[in-house]
């Protein structure tokens, strides 16, 4: 009877954690519509993420966990390792935005959960399953035909662009590596609190000679990315994370492009493809065949 609810509560687990790694991704699909429309160098706008995300986790923490801010500040190293990773990564992933079309952007830094896949078995000690492969094939094809897609519609395709964007993904495949190990022993909200306090630090000198003179909407634009896409939704991942296998949370990722997708028809009039649906559809159908197993 114990061992029965023991195994219902685990599954529960299991389920919220897929969960909370979706929703996540499905926020993060709006980032790139707000990256292309403030006025500011991707660095800077990095940093007012982190700056939003911290203020915004910051009254949380101090009221509920108090113990746990002082537990995690000892692990100051790992926290600077985090924040370092953070800034380089959403640093890249905004500059590629900026150089390249959002959709190829994060399609690169998508390369991220293959790193992850094949690095967890060596640093994570988890073993790669099956089902885990079948997974990962089938979201890697329907990136492709995504990209395939958005190739074939550019005539102009910056290499630097590229580069800053599988510069994103190597970044990120840390990040999820190292909050993984550190989420199984800290809470995951006062992890993503000194993450993000140690990312202001490395982004500060980005703010030199930036014109922070921007209209009401753009801070409004900043302050969402921070508070809610950062704040809320990466606080979210983590949690996830911690309730399931970063080989199976990172299929659940490859909802951001298709959410991108979305919000790029919505708000900048970016008409769906059948490749896009076709693609969208794969990742959706990998994400199913992870959660099911």
């Amino acid at each position: 009877m114990l061992l029965e609810v023991a195994e219902e509560w685990r599954l529960k687990s299991e389920t919220l954690g897929y969960l909370y790694v979706a929703v996540a991704a499905v926020i993060w699909g709006s980032n790139g519509v707000i990256v292309n429309l403030v006025p500011l160098n991707a660095y800077a706008i990095a940093f007012f993420r982190v700056l939003f995300a911290s203020l915004t986790l910051f009254p949380f923490l101090l009221s509920a966990q108090r113990e746990e801010m002082i537990k995690v500040a000892k692990a100051w190293r790992t926290m600077l390792a985090l924040g370092a990773l953070l800034s380089l990564g959403w640093s890249f992933l905004f500059q590629s935005m900026k150089l390249i079309a959002i959709a190829n952007a994060i399609l690169l830094n998508y390369m991220a959960p293959v790193f992850v896949a094949l690095l967890a078995p060596l640093l994570l000690n988890e073993r790669i399953e099956k089902v885990t492969i079948i997974a990962l094939a089938i979201s890697v094809a329907g990136m492709m035909i995504i990209s395939y897609q958005h190739n074939l519609q550019m005539k102009i395709y910056s290499l630097e662009g590229v580069l800053f964007g599988l510069l994103a993904g190597l970044a990120y495949a840390g990040f999820i590596i190292l909050s993984k190990r550190t989420v199984a022993k800290y809470s995951s909200l006062a992890v993503a609190f000194y993450s993000y306090s140690a990312t202001i630090l490395f982004l500060f000198p980005s703010l030199i000679n930036v014109n922070s003179s921007l209209d009401l909407t753009s801070w409004i634009f900043l302050f969402i990315l921070g508070a809610f896409n950062t704040g809320f939704a990466v606080t979210l991942y983590m949690k996830g994370l911690s309730m399931i296998k970063a080989q199976k949370a990172v299929v659940f990722t490859y909802l951001e492009p298709v959410s991108a997708a979305v919000f790029g028809f919505i708000f900048l009039a970016q008409q769906p493809t059948i490749q896009t649906f076709i693609g969208g559809f794969l990742i959706l159908s990998a994400g199913y065949i992870v959660a099911s197993k």
